[in-house]
């Protein structure tokens, strides 16, 4: 029995069935796998193994909890979809991360699109190595797309790991020799806030995210303000700016409309805070009264402003 290159589960063949159709004709099926088993893959990393975390800018944690408990390795940081941020502060997107207490050697924020920092990761990662890499992170954060781009770039290897806009692509750990060294590619540890509870419409929209631009709303009266079909935000005497790529449809109205609403949240902001929509972007709210309802049952959170 051979592991499948694109996912690593067992199978007969050089591709599963699986990655298969997900390749050839889009046709993804879901695979629900418990949480514990993508962190027991945690358990058999060696600590002089080297850790690279990937991490989605659009969709941070609220804690790295389920990593810190398991590692005490070396890591370097890489925050995923810079070329979707507003800004390019980098410096600011780094420092972010310090409260974490990660055992961070370095951190670069990179696209694999635009091949940002792809060069100075690779000869970190070189610089670093002492066994084998592991490249680790929550589902979706765009780790098997890295490895891919890593492969590309810097050897004659064909493999590709199967890519896909929806959770639990990879299934169990896939390991490719790059150069010297092995990479080892990770299923996605499952964020409480899971992905998989938004629209297959809104998924493939932000697979195809384009740079966001912040929207900037000045509330006096009244007003609502929704986010595709899935966020309405109802507020008055607020000021707030929205972060979402810009592909996703954000509407203002001064009259309220109909929403199928089945999870209401009222905060009260003390300070400057933002809003976190897990996969979709954040809100920036300054102070007040915030009433966010929402029409599918996602887990959104406070955090200290990002930007």
């Amino acid at each position: 029995m051979n592991k499948c290159v694109g996912c690593g589960v067992e199978t007969t063949n050089k591709l599963c069935e699986r990655c298969f159709r997900i390749r050839n004709y889009n046709e993804y099926k879901k695979v629900d796998i418990n949480k514990e088993e993508f962190l027991n893959n945690l358990n058999s990393i060696n600590k002089d193994d080297l850790i690279v975390l990937v991490v989605d800018l659009l969709n941070i944690p609220l804690n790295f909890n389920d990593i810190k408990d398991r590692l005490n390795n070396r890591v370097i940081l890489v925050l995923n979809k810079f070329d979707l941020m507003p800004t390019n502060n980098e410096e600011r997107y780094e420092s972010y991360f310090d409260k974490y207490n990660l055992n961070i050697i370095d951190t670069f924020c990179i696209s694999t699109k635009n091949n940002h920092n792809i060069d100075e990761l690779y000869e970190c990662i070189k610089n670093n190595i002492i066994n084998n890499v592991y490249f680790i992170g929550y589902t979706n954060s765009g780790k098997s797309s890295l490895i891919n781009k890593l492969i590309y770039n810097y050897s004659n290897n064909d493999t590709v790991i199967t890519t896909s806009y929806l959770a639990n692509t990879t299934l169990d750990l896939i390991k490719i020799k790059l150069d010297s060294f092995t990479l080892i590619d990770t299923p996605g540890i499952i964020n409480d806030n899971s992905i998989n509870n938004l629209s297959d419409s809104i998924l493939k929209k932000m697979s195809k995210s384009k740079r966001i631009k912040p929207i900037s709303y000045q509330v006096k009266d009244t007003q609502y303000i929704f986010i595709e079909d899935i966020i309405k935000i109802s507020l008055s005497n607020n000021d707030i700016i929205i972060y979402t790529p810009s592909n996703i449809e954000v509407n203002r109205y001064y009259k309220d409309n109909s929403f199928k609403s089945i999870k209401e949240i009222d905060y009260i902001i003390n300070k400057t805070s933002d809003i976190v929509i897990p996969n979709i972007g954040f809100i920036k709210v300054k102070s007040g009264k915030v009433k966010i309802e929402l029409s599918t049952d996602v887990d959104l959170y406070i955090r200290e402003p990002l930007i």
